[in-house]
């Protein structure tokens, strides 16, 4: 069978928009249509400039990046704020050369982001609505996101080839290094770097980051699972600051649910002070227990052990299938032998899979050896730590809950 032709994409692609249009359509079928929409646009791009165009035009996007970073990082949003701004002006708040700043804001305005007033070239800039979320004020910022996809994740995958070649460097128990210690020299897992001293901004930037983009999916994921229906206090294990709880306690019907933030030590004491900042109403639902869910033994772990539930979510794709294994097998012990439940909640990659999803998969690899599995793959290792998979559920924020049981 022959491959569509570009006409015949296009009006693919326009009655899958008409189709999002429509009155009571379903809201899960509206984001699957959406990850469809962005795949056909790919396809129509693909066939309209042909391979050599194609195949240039994605190696020279990590430049957008760049430019991107560029321009967020200065600030350049916030001192245009609601007005207009000229290139020597914006060039001397933000103390760099007007060449580098004028080179990197004609970039980012070929994909949209910020508009140029008057003629071309008049080197006159205000915001439109793409570049306001680079604002550092705006309630959806997207600035600390940038800045850890552009320095940290993507300074780490360029060197994924020196990290893959199987005679690259290994850490001192063997094991082979993340791009990301190549990239910044150092030693031990990616999350105990960042929690240094010397390189805490690192580690502020990207829990702000995982905030940031955890923003974009919580609400679906806080409406489309029966959060309500769970025994608690339900354990968070690798919870973070308790972004997923922030939305769940949000909704009426899973206000009363009680839940543990189990985390680093570090990361429990920004998240103390994240909740000790909230009304008493929704803060008194929330516990905090500092520990290591990958310790080598699980008394180690100063896991809370014996609740009903157990919820671990982003966690299982930094780390290798042993690892995996073992942070599943640590949960297990935790858990009490009879009508204990698990709740693994993650990306899982699918025929159909977004860019996101597949451009966050190298993004995984690069910073922890972690990868974005298939179902199949997740339930193997399920299965593999002594737990029975009862349940699957597909929601609109990307994710999967697969659920357990001993």
């Amino acid at each position: 069978m022959p491959a569509p032709d570009p006409v015949a994409i296009a009006e693919e692609l326009v009655k899958l928009v008409k189709s999002i249009s429509e009155p009571q359509v379903d809201l899960l079928k509206i984001w699957n249509t959406k990850i469809e929409i962005q795949n056909t646009c790919d396809s129509l791009l693909a066939k309209v400039l042909g391979p050599l165009e194609l195949t240039v035009l994605v190696a020279e996007s990590c430049h957008e990046s760049s430019a991107l970073n560029f321009v967020t990082s200065l600030g350049i949003a916030d001192f245009i704020d609601e007005g207009e701004g000229t290139l020597l002006e914006l060039s001397k708040k933000a103390d760099v050369d007007p060449q580098f700043l004028g080179v990197a804001m004609s970039c980012v305005i070929g994909r949209g982001y910020f508009e140029e007033v008057g003629r071309f070239g008049s080197h006159i800039y205000k915001n439109n609505e793409l570049s306001q979320i680079l604002r550092e004020s705006h309630p959806s910022t997207l600035k600390s996101t940038i800045g850890f996809i552009c320095d940290e994740a993507f300074r780490a995958s360029s060197y994924l080839l020196d990290a893959a070649k199987t005679t690259g460097p290994v850490s001192k128990d063997n094991k082979k290094l993340p791009a990301v210690n190549i990239a910044f020299n150092f030693s031990g897992p990616v999350f105990e770097w960042m929690a240094r001293p010397e390189e805490s901004y690192r580690g502020k930037r990207m829990g702000e980051a995982m905030q940031q983009l955890h923003g974009v999916s919580n609400a679906n994921v806080s409406k489309d699972y029966p959060w309500d229906g769970l025994s608690t206090p339900i354990v968070d294990v690798g919870g973070g600051i308790g972004t997923l709880e922030m939305e769940i306690l949000k909704e009426k019907r899973s206000n009363h649910l009680d839940f543990i933030l189990f985390d680093i030590p570090q990361t429990i004491e920004n998240a103390k002070k994240v909740w000790g900042s909230m009304p008493p109403a929704v803060s008194s639902h929330v516990s905090f227990v500092g520990g290591n869910f990958l310790a080598s033994s699980f008394s180690d772990t100063n896991m809370p052990q014996g609740k009903p539930t157990y919820i671990i979510r982003h966690v299982l794709h930094n780390w290798t299938d042993d690892e995996v294994v073992h942070i599943l097998s640590n949960v297990r012990q935790a858990m009490p032998k009879q009508n204990g439940r698990l709740l693994l909640v993650e990306i899982l990659l699918r025929p159909d899979s977004s860019r996101h999803v597949r451009l966050g998969s190298v993004r995984t690899l690069a910073l922890n050896n972690g990868i974005t599995r298939t179902q199949e793959a997740m339930e193997a290792l399920v299965v593999c730590a002594g737990f029975k998979v009862s349940r699957v559920t597909h929601m609109r924020a990307l994710d999967s809950v697969i659920e357990a049981v001993l």
